[in-house]
């Protein structure tokens, strides 16, 4: 796969608000892949494969750069857990093998040509009765102003709801569509932010700067309600 610019999640390196909001989809399907032989499929850092291996039986991580693999070997390690490098459209990898698969943040940096590749990988490695977990950027909520939007470019494309949905229904006969929202605690800090009304007192002193410095997954909800405002896309895949 040709090599691209990259904006990989670095926990250390991230604030807890953008972090928290990765991170959000691994907590969301905890539940789901309890005890179940699991994939990822652009694993990054490793931090949401090291968390899910807490949970599955066991998990393979792809990532198609080798020093990003070695990274995350000698940063996470656990019972269950493999990293592995490897092209997230060519899977060398047995047909039928794991129950669930998840690639998160991922899709929007699969070359056009691969689109279609990547998916039927996915969907040939799966079990019968297996579901595929993916999330990817809203398009329309991230782009306030179509004059001044700016596509990350370490991204090949973007998707609005109808055309991710579209594209996905062309493997899956099932498409489950939520999306990620801030909670109503979120939603009200977010407008004290805007206002402004705390910014003369000290760090320590400001709610609103106290809540952001520790921002946990909590603060965001997953919900089918809305779907246009959420600020990304959850997809549960299955036929």
């Amino acid at each position: 796969m040709q090599k691209k610019a990259e904006s990989r999640v670095i926990p250390e390196e991230t604030t807890p608000k953008f972090f928290a909001q990765n991170f959000k989809p691994y907590v969301f399907i905890g539940d789901f892949i309890k005890g179940k032989k699991v994939l990822e499929v652009g694993c990054g850092d490793g931090y949401g494969a090291h968390y899910l291996s807490g949970l599955a039986k066991t998990i393979i991580a792809l990532d198609y750069e080798p020093e990003v693999v070695l990274q995350a070997k000698n940063k996470y390690k656990a019972k269950g857990l493999q990293f592995i490098s490897m092209d997230a459209a060519e899977l060398a990898l047995k047909d039928a093998l794991f129950e669930a698969v998840c690639s998160f943040q991922v899709i929007e940096h699969i070359p056009q040509e691969k689109l279609m590749k990547y998916l039927s990988e996915i969907k040939r490695v799966l079990k019968k009765g297996g579901r595929f977990y993916l999330s990817t950027l809203n398009l329309a909520h991230a782009m306030k102003s179509p004059r001044s939007y700016q596509k990350n470019p370490a991204h090949c494309q973007e998707f609005r709801l109808y055309r991710l949905k579209a594209f996905l229904a062309g493997v899956f006969r099932n498409v489950e569509v939520y999306g990620l929202h801030l909670s109503a605690k979120h939603n009200f800090i977010q407008r004290l932010k805007k206002i402004g009304i705390f910014n003369i007192l000290p760090a320590n002193l400001d709610p609103v700067k106290q809540f952001y410095a520790r921002v946990s997954p909590d603060d965001f909800i997953v919900s089918g309600h809305n779907l246009e405002k959420a600020s990304d896309f959850i997809c549960i895949c299955y036929d």
